[in-house]
């Protein structure tokens, strides 16, 4: 099934209430970022995205953004996410750390509450994303099958001097950088797409991440 993301300016569907966005640098290598698109009660359309530490953001959907319908997002499955999104702005106050590291537990309690009970814990744009949607039955990546690569750790390396962490916020990803595969943006948008019940590998996500970036591409000319 092809990929084809939406431009901002295209309206969500009547019976679409959540979609995911990316905007970015299109080219190879370039920096990306996600994070979801809600369709309020009153048909306001917002954001709902992690910037960077501590920095969970509500805003209004902006040219910069395209967006991706999830073809198997339930309605009941889509109103408990928009729901989460909108509880755990109210009750983090939009204070959700950033990190490079993404672990088989459980981030949030019963309530949608953040538990963080690491300087380590927190979350990429990307893992926030799939952590989302894994927290209510859509566990999306076989993260297992995510390599390690060099180019990955430079990233990581580079990503962490730039955002305004803590200093034990800082050392504690520092102790990551090499030993947690990345997840780009556009494979959470990729994964979203061809998921159906059963989590997808590697070899399945990367060239569906490499289709979003080139439809990215498309919908600039």
């Amino acid at each position: 099934m092809k990929i084809e993301l939406k431009r901002y300016d295209v309206e969500l569907p009547d019976n679409v209430n959540l979609a995911l966005v990316i905007a970015g640098d299109f080219n190879e290598g370039g920096q990306r970022h996600t994070g979801f698109v809600v369709k309020d009660f009153f048909g306001d359309v917002w954001l709902f995205h992690l910037a960077t530490n501590n920095l969970y953001l509500k805003s209004s959907f902006t040219p910069k953004y395209n967006y991706l319908l999830v073809p198997s997002l339930e309605p009941e499955i889509e109103l408990v996410i928009i729901s989460f999104l909108a509880v755990l702005y109210s009750v983090t106050d939009g204070k959700i750390p950033y990190s490079i590291g993404w672990d088989e537990k459980h981030y949030f309690d019963s309530d949608g509450a953040l538990v963080a009970n690491d300087s380590g814990d927190g979350f990429t744009c990307a893992t926030f994303v799939l952590e989302s949607f894994k927290r209510y039955g859509m566990d999306m990546v076989a993260r297992e099958t995510w390599p390690l690569s060099p180019e990955d750790s430079a990233w990581q390396e580079n990503i962490i001097k730039l955002i305004d962490l803590s200093p034990e916020q800082f050392l504690a990803q520092v102790e990551k950088v090499g030993k947690y595969p990345r997840f780009h943006p556009e494979q959470a948008l990729g994964a979203a797409h061809h998921f159906t019940s059963f989590r997808l590998p590697y070899s399945v996500v990367r060239p569906a991440g490499e289709e979003v970036v080139a439809e990215m591409a498309r919908l600039s000319a």
